[in-house]
């Protein structure tokens, strides 16, 4: 059904069951795969305390983000609003959509997922009551931090790119190679970022079910699908098989743009700080104390 959106109808003319039975046994899927995501979409230890090996395999982003643990970022996912409640789910183009939160790691699978959340909301209020309000957000451990773009304040673990210049990779593109320490960082840290644009590519390549603009599931049902769709890709990343979706994704760079202190994580803060603006600048100062090239 979510791979290639079929109908119910389809599926019990197929398996030649009935109507009733097709429903009861998608339900019962359903529910068994809600409590996989719930049991598997999350971080590992590692992820929260090792460098990923990725980054020990790309001379590019060492030793400059060897502090990294993964990217954050929102995406919007069609929806069938509720009736009598639609102009909150407008988002981009006037469609209705909901914005669905997702942190990865560098091995393009899932470790935090919200979803449900209005398209309207911005990226920032989504992030925020995640956050502070979610018993279950994997807040960066103290010292590391998530890469996240220039639509999130830069908090606390939580690293944004240097702003008022050059950022996106099409920018680099058209525009020609970095020209200043400020470009180069922001063009390591926009390729490195695209991890998680590259993840949500993988994720709406494989489950076409994501990809019809006008879903025939009502709200609660479509959240509990979407987050169903999120399991499974990281059950498919975790079987070590190779995937062509997964292999696609993997060397394509380009994307479109669209805690307690007393448990040793970072909480996320509404002030701004300097700690993370220093943390950017200490970087910028490596990568360009490290460049034997011209800009």
């Amino acid at each position: 059904m979510v791979a290639q959106d079929l109908t119910v109808h389809v599926i019990a003319e197929r398996y030649q069951h009935s109507l009733d039975t097709v429903k009861r046994k998608l339900d019962e899927v359903l529910s068994v795969l809600l409590k996989l995501a719930a049991d598997i979409v999350k971080p590992t230890r590692e992820d929260l305390t090792s460098v990923s090996p990725f980054l020990v395999d790309h001379s590019r982003y060492m030793p400059y983000f060897r502090y990294c643990i993964g990217a954050l970022d929102g995406t919007h996912v069609p929806v069938r609003p509720p009736s009598g409640n639609v102009e909150p789910f407008r988002g981009r183009k006037a469609e209705t959509t909901m914005n669905l939160l997702a942190i990865c790691n560098f091995s393009m699978r899932f470790t935090y997922a919200y979803v449900g959340v209005p398209g309207r909301a911005h990226d920032t209020k989504v992030l925020t009551y995640c956050a502070t309000q979610e018993a279950y957000f994997p807040h960066p451990p103290r010292g590391k931090y998530y890469l996240v773009d220039s639509g999130y304040p830069t908090r606390s673990g939580y690293l944004g790119p240097h702003r008022r210049v050059k950022y996106h990779l099409d920018q680099f593109n058209r525009g020609g190679p970095p020209t200043n320490s400020r470009e180069l960082f922001n063009r390591k840290h926009s390729g490195l970022r695209s991890i998680i644009e590259r993840t949500f590519g993988v994720w709406k390549a494989k489950w076409r079910i994501l990809d019809k603009k006008h879903p025939k599931y009502e709200l609660n049902k479509w959240i509990k699908i979407v987050t169903a769709t999120i399991a499974l890709h990281n059950f498919n990343r975790d079987s070590q098989e190779d995937d062509i979706d997964f292999l696609h994704w993997e060397v394509v760079e380009s994307y479109e743009h669209h805690g307690d202190e007393n448990d040793g994580h970072v909480p996320y803060v509404l002030a701004g700080d300097r700690m993370m603006e220093d943390v950017r600048d200490s970087i910028t100062m490596e990568m360009a104390e490290g460049t034997r090239v011209p800009y």
